[in-house]
């Protein structure tokens, strides 16, 4: 079988990650409808209403119903499609400034998130009486966050989204493709990469409904693979300077939402041997130690990166002066 068909396909596929939309100016005189300004061009420069925008009829229906749940102009669904087979180069386009190619990632968060609550906690279990996430009283005790997060899904997943922040900003600060990127621009990061993880989490529920003792497996396997590719794709660097960079990043996290979750209540800190029951404390020292690890972690992640940086910068600039 001949591989020329097969790589030319697949140069296409990347051609189109990294410029997914053609953009077309029209070079025919209208006026606008809504204000009467004379102009050239796609929209008008005084009230920005579309050129094109004709009266009104069933398409325009279609397209108000269609907005309300952001199916519309740069629709939720197309969004969502960019962010699984191009992750880090939409991430990349949304913080650098084409605001036009992706759908408010917030709002895009709380939709997202509103919709996996509906179907995991309300339609499953009350219409088809499945309980894919069967969480006991007794647990639901212990840990005060489990039932804080399944009520609360849409807020609970945005405040699990700034723990990574830090980690991400500290690890991925001299990044070749996106060097010195800001934490505002890392909240951003963080947003559409939880999207992704919903959608990710939901997919992998649906499939493996029935084998619930290898979906966290297969959701873990696949979390990493996506955020592998999506850091590797945002922040331009190799194959093992992804790797090293986020394994810092993941231990990091880990000792960061350790300590999130102690001073908020949410860990099973002692256990009564007399009855079994858990008794939920505030252990500000606990807390503190993690903190304490994470950043221990950052620091040692951040100087060996500022380390490997300053190699590369040195052998670029020896290259330079050979030329």
């Amino acid at each position: 079988m001949s591989m020329g068909p097969l790589k030319e396909r697949y140069v296409r596929y990347k051609r189109w990650q990294r410029h997914p939309i053609k953009y077309s100016m029209s070079n025919e005189k209208h006026r606008c409808k809504n204000c009467g300004h004379s102009f050239t061009g796609n929209y008008c420069p005084c009230c920005s209403q579309k050129a094109d925008l004709g009266r009104v009829g069933w398409r325009s229906v279609h397209r108000g119903i269609m907005d309300i749940w952001g199916l519309g102009t740069r629709s939720l669904l197309y969004s969502l499609w960019q962010l699984i087979w191009r992750p880090g180069y939409l991430i990349k386009d949304y913080i650098s400034g084409k605001r036009q190619v992706c759908f408010p990632p917030v709002k895009m968060l709380f939709i997202v998130a509103v919709f996996f609550s509906f179907i995991f906690y309300w339609f499953f279990p009350h219409v088809l009486h499945v309980e894919l996430e069967p969480i006991d009283q007794e647990s639901i005790n212990a840990v005060p966050y489990l039932a804080w997060q399944r009520n609360y899904f849409s807020w609970s997943t945005l405040v699990f989204s700034m723990v990574y922040i830090l980690p991400t900003w500290v690890l991925f600060r001299y990044a070749p493709r996106y060097p010195l990127h800001t934490l505002p621009e890392g909240f951003f990061i963080q947003i559409l990469m939880n999207v992704l993880f919903i959608v990710i989490d939901m997919v992998t529920k649906l499939l493996l409904s029935q084998y619930q003792e290898i979906y966290l497996l297969v959701n873990l396997i696949a979390l990493v693979a996506y955020y592998y590719i999506a850091y590797r794709q945002l922040f331009g660097y190799g194959v093992w300077g992804t790797i090293w960079r986020q394994v810092f990043m993941w231990v990091s996290f880990a000792f960061l939402l350790a300590g999130v979750l102690l001073v908020s209540g949410g860990l099973i800190l002692s256990e009564d041997p007399s009855d079994g029951s858990y008794t939920v404390g505030y252990q500000l020292g606990s807390a503190v130690f993690f903190f304490a690890l994470s950043f221990v972690v950052m620091v040692v992640g951040f100087l060996l990166n500022r380390l490997v940086t300053r190699n590369r910068f040195r052998k670029k600039k020896e290259e330079l002066i050979r030329e």
